[in-house]
């Protein structure tokens, strides 16, 4: 069973964040002091309302960015998981740039209290235009023929939370660039457009 501290920045804050300020977020994220810094207050924030025995240290949480499939994503490294449905990596996915401004002013500003018309997590139907939320999550069972532990790429959008395939063992040297690759084999080419050069973010 998933550990609260980390489920609640996984599943909750952090995508809450991602996608009301898409365009300051990975303006944030693009920068390491301020990608570190945003990072640790969220995950702080996540533990919150708990008690000191249920939170968990940020021991292994840091970003760095990639192209996937020509795509700007960044890729954040969690701390490693103890519980079914936590994640290994999260990979924020910008399809384009062009739409992050407008969409932005659609939303409130970050973990701001729900508004009671919106959908049960707190945000409502999100457009195409927003980035998309992947995740690497532990599951139950063994790694067929491989070392390492068995997991399932995932991926939230807005309420829904939806598992497309299982996903490379974890705990291995090549489990990172065997997820990127599978991002990129399920999202396809980029159609004709411009992806900037990111640089590497290291916590």
């Amino acid at each position: 069973m998933a550990r609260p501290h980390p489920a609640h920045f996984v599943h909750t804050l952090l995508p809450q964040l991602v996608w009301r300020r898409p365009t300051a977020v990975r303006r944030e994220l693009g920068d390491p002091l301020l990608a570190r810094e945003l990072l640790l207050y969220v995950w702080d924030k996540a533990a919150e309302s708990l008690p000191p025995r249920e939170r968990v240290a940020p021991r292994g949480l840091h970003l760095s960015w990639h192209r996937v499939a020509g795509r700007a994503t960044a890729l954040v490294q969690l701390p490693a998981p103890q519980g079914i449905g936590e994640a290994h990596l999260v990979a924020i996915v910008y399809e384009d740039d062009a739409d992050l401004l407008a969409a932005e002013q659609r939303y409130p500003s970050p973990l701001d209290e729900p508004d009671p018309d919106d959908n049960d997590d707190g945000l409502p139907d999100l457009p195409d235009d927003l980035p998309r939320y992947f995740l690497l999550e532990a599951i139950l069972g063994r790694s067929p023929d491989e070392d390492g532990t068995p997991t399932v790429l995932g991926e939230r959008r807005g309420e829904h939370h939806r598992h497309h395939a299982p996903g490379p063992p974890a705990g291995r040297p090549d489990t990172t660039g065997r997820f990127l690759q599978a991002l990129a084999e399920l999202l396809g080419p980029l159609p004709d457009t411009n992806v900037p050069f990111m640089r590497i973010v290291r916590g």
